[in-house]
């Protein structure tokens, strides 16, 4: 079960064990789904053991049998440390209930968890900034390894190819971490590079042969903003540059994209674009749910087929038919 999958699952059971029914719908809801991706994870807690009912029909829906134990959720210790990751994700960038929950989630967790353990989550949680859900995976071993290299301020060593444009010749780097940013377009390590004498941002799934010094470093007083670097890497620096007219001014556009405003320019006091650069075009459209104004994707031809396969998927799943509980 990947990481996301098994963070929602425990949400639908947690949304199961608040009161005693649901409909498919109020699950979508709350969830923010399909009430067919709904379908698929009560199956999931099914098959984990927990005994959840469903009625079909218009007044029906999903509930835990009463009278029945509730096993437990057993996870390895990179799962544990997945979820964690994705409650301070929630917990970060989530509104109200939401993120309220997420605190909550994480306060039952940590004390659940073994004390090695929860020393590897709270050095993430000290040392990792939420910008966005990554779209490259990162191991759970390597990012509380560094993690915890930041929090002991030492020294690490790595492998790092060059660049598409030549530069980055230098196969071995050694660097004073400082922080992890988890952004869409995947992980992000900010630290002082000592072989050129200057802060630089390294992508964690270009990062090879990762070792731990023995030698430590005191902090330096003038550490960049991570997240601020990270949103003027220029969009050509991507594989794919993703860009959009929206029918809104760019005020209000620059209060709702947050650390992202940076790759927005008034076109008019009606109009604003968004330029940006991504090497996975099939995830550009979840950057935009949730934007009411009106908008037109130009480019390029892989994010604008992106869209169109996004537009597909949500057509056929809204077609789908009448499921449990479902009005």
């Amino acid at each position: 079960m990947s990481t996301d999958t098994t963070e929602r699952a425990l949400r639908v059971l947690g949304l199961l064990q608040s009161r005693p029914g649901w409909t498919a719908s109020e699950l979508a809801g709350d969830l923010g789904v399909t009430t067919r991706t709904v379908r698929r994870d009560i199956e999931r807690l099914r098959q984990l053991g927990y005994a959840v009912e469903g009625e079909r029909g218009v007044a029906g829906g999903y509930r835990l049998s009463r009278g029945r134990a509730v096993p437990p959720l057993l996870f390895t210790e990179d799962e544990a440390v997945a979820i964690g990751l994705g409650l301070q994700r929630t917990a970060a960038l989530g509104e109200g209930a939401e993120a309220e929950d997420a605190v909550s989630a994480l306060a039952k967790l940590d004390a659940a968890l073994p004390a090695p353990l929860r020393e590897r989550l709270r050095d993430l949680r000290d040392t990792v900034r939420h910008t966005g859900l990554p779209t490259r995976r990162s191991a759970p071993e390597s990012l509380t390894r560094l993690a915890a290299a930041i929090r002991n301020r030492s020294r690490i060593g790595f492998g790092y190819p060059p660049t598409r444009s030549g530069r980055g010749d230098l196969a071995r780097r050694w660097v004073e971490p400082y922080q992890l940013v988890a952004s869409d377009n995947g992980w992000y390590l900010s630290g002082f590079d000592l072989d050129r004498d200057d802060w630089r941002l390294f992508r964690l799934d270009r990062l090879t042969d990762l070792a731990v010094s023995t030698f430590g470093y005191r902090p330096r007083s003038d550490a960049p903003d991570a997240v601020q670097r990270l949103g003027r890497i220029p969009a050509e620096s991507y594989r794919h540059t993703a860009v959009v007219v929206i029918e809104a001014p760019i005020g209000p556009l620059s209060d709702w994209f947050g650390h992202y405003s940076n790759r927005l320019r008034a076109l008019d006091e009606r109009r604003t674009e968004l330029r940006a650069g991504t090497d996975h075009p099939e995830h550009v459209p979840s950057w935009l749910t949730g934007l009411e104004a009106p908008y037109t994707v130009l480019g390029d031809v892989a994010v604008r087929d992106a869209f169109a396969a996004a537009g597909r998927r949500l057509l056929a799943a809204a077609a789908s038919g009448i499921e449990p509980g479902e009005s």
